[in-house]
């Protein structure tokens, strides 16, 4: 119980003292041009359609668009050269406002066996066993939670069905877990047919 208030309260500091430096760098910069947020991020992967299901479907992310080869006639843009490769893609949101592009690239990534680099997103500390128990159920194997950061920081790291690695991560994780890196060399999957 105490162990949970601790890191709970460690939460709090941290998201409080995030905050601040946020406030700083807005009220710092006023009058001057500024990068209000990051807009979106890509990431590669070998099949639009797998990739949509995997990301909508397991990680729970709200599809927007997708751009193929129609999208680019209505556009009025060229075809895409090389069957797509490169420029077609899916356009989803997963919380947040940054807006994560998947992008069709047969060749993939290859599945790293060192953490960087990687995609993060936090979840609240009640929903990370949660979500990795959603993963487990559709055949993505896991490594933690662990704690790479300061206490009730918590993290579960994976792969897409591309390779790509990704981390669910929150602050404030009440049970106590091993305190070292991730080991990656599990985490390379197929998803069923």
């Amino acid at each position: 119980m105490l162990t949970a208030l601790r890191n709970r309260a460690i939460a709090a500091a941290f998201t409080t003292w995030t905050a601040a430096v946020r406030a700083r760098r807005v009220l710092g910069s006023l009058g001057r041009p500024r990068l209000r947020q990051l807009d979106h991020v890509t990431i590669p992967v070998t099949d639009l359609a797998v990739a949509r299901r995997f990301y909508c479907d397991v990680l729970g992310g709200v599809f927007l668009l997708e751009v193929d080869a129609a999208a680019l006639a209505r556009f009025g843009r060229p075809p895409a050269p090389e069957g797509g490769d490169g420029t077609f893609h899916v356009s989803i949101y997963l919380g947040g406002a940054t807006r994560i592009d998947l992008f069709l690239q047969r060749d993939g990534q290859r599945a790293p066996l060192r953490g960087h680099p990687h995609h993060a997103f936090r979840v609240a500390p009640r929903d990370l066993l949660r979500f990795q128990a959603r993963l487990h159920a559709h055949g993505v194997p896991t490594e933690g939670p662990l704690q790479l950061g300061f206490p009730g920081q918590a993290s579960v790291y994976f792969n897409d069905p591309a390779g790509n690695l990704l981390e669910l991560t929150c602050t404030g994780f009440p049970r106590p877990i091993p305190v070292r890196p991730p080991e990656l060399s599990g985490l390379a999957w197929t998803p069923p047919a």
